[in-house]
């Protein structure tokens, strides 16, 4: 039986996905709407999601999962999301190829990038503990 906060996590994530498909089929323009509002301060949504991260990784931990079992779901959820990326990947493809436009894109991108190697550090040191 998973944990209390582990249930409390999934039920949150319920309800949000829920409530997102529930918008983008029964009001696709009021949901842009409020994705342009939302992504309009990508500073402050970005801060907002790394301690929400933050927050949710120490409640992982804390309900007892090790770093690599986190991982491992990371990479179930990545490779659900690179499914679901197909679709978009010419157009993206095609932004990327753009002179200096990778370069760009991975110096805005830095702290994830470093937050990810930490992770993934923190994964290896566990396994070879």
């Amino acid at each position: 039986m998973p944990e209390p906060l582990t249930r409390l996590l999934a039920a949150v994530l319920i309800a949000l996905a829920v409530l997102k498909l529930c918008a983008v089929l029964l009001a696709p323009q009021g949901w842009l709407r409020a994705m342009r509002r939302l992504y309009a301060r990508p500073a402050l949504l970005a801060a907002l999601a790394y301690v929400l991260a933050a927050l949710v990784l120490y409640a992982l931990l804390a309900s007892g999962l090790s770093i690599v079992q986190i991982l491992a779901v990371c990479l179930f959820m990545a490779l659900l999301t690179m499914a679901g990326m197909v679709p978009l990947a010419p157009r993206l493809l095609e932004a990327m190829a753009e002179p200096g436009a990778l370069r760009r894109m991975m110096r805005a991108q830095w702290l994830y990038v470093l937050v990810w190697l930490a992770l993934l550090a923190w994964g290896l040191a566990a396994m070879l503990a």
